[in-house]
């Protein structure tokens, strides 16, 4: 069977049309995100850390609004609050010593002391950094065992990954010129973000 001239043309006509239209288009895959077990992990951590410090607010907030009121708070929860209180007291001094490069960041979320001339050369500099390093450890490791304490989904077995997100989220908020440690256990000053 033969076609005639004109309906040949038109088959090739529209096969060359839709050739162009698919040529034309573009398929574009969409962007997918998964979530993994860490990042779901992180969120937990993440959520409850912040659960846990609300909890100090709300604390404050209702003794600022009536001092004779009686907060009944248990012993768990009352070391909670006081670290991270003890940690906002401490602060300015953590960033200064963070600033002269005498402490940073470690792969298990505390800080670590990295002599300098000035810790090793003036005893009284030394003890302040020992102790209020000392602090701001035993407050952040406080902090940490209440989180898998009050969260249902983070057993103790999971300490050493909590310990690791707090290490990345520590790494993530240092400043620049700050010391650092990866995960793999070297240690870097932490360069300007893009």
């Amino acid at each position: 069977m033969t076609w005639p001239r004109s309906a040949t043309t038109a088959i090739v006509a529209v096969f060359a049309v839709l050739g162009i239209f698919l040529l034309d288009c573009s398929v574009h895959t969409p962007e997918v995100k998964i979530t993994g077990e860490k990042t779901a992990l992180e969120n937990q951590i993440l959520g409850t850390y912040s659960q846990v410090k609300e909890d100090v607010w709300m604390i404050a907030s209702v003794r600022s609004t009536n001092p004779d009121s009686q907060i009944t708070v248990s012993e768990d929860k009352r070391a909670v609050l006081t670290a991270i209180q003890n940690r906002e007291f401490n602060k300015d001094d953590i960033d200064e010593f963070k600033r002269s490069g005498v402490v940073g960041e470690n792969l298990r979320g505390l800080l670590e002391i990295r002599p300098n001339e000035q810790f090793e050369n003036d005893p009284q500099y030394r003890k302040l950094v020992e102790e209020i390093v000392g602090e701001e450890n035993q407050d952040r490791e406080t902090i940490m065992r209440r989180i898998i304490d009050i969260n249902p989904s983070i057993q103790s077995a999971d300490q050493a990954k909590v310990e690791n997100v707090f290490a990345k989220l520590n790494r993530e908020s240092a400043n620049p010129g700050e010391w650092i440690q990866l995960p793999d256990g070297q240690w870097f000053k932490k360069e300007k973000s893009n």
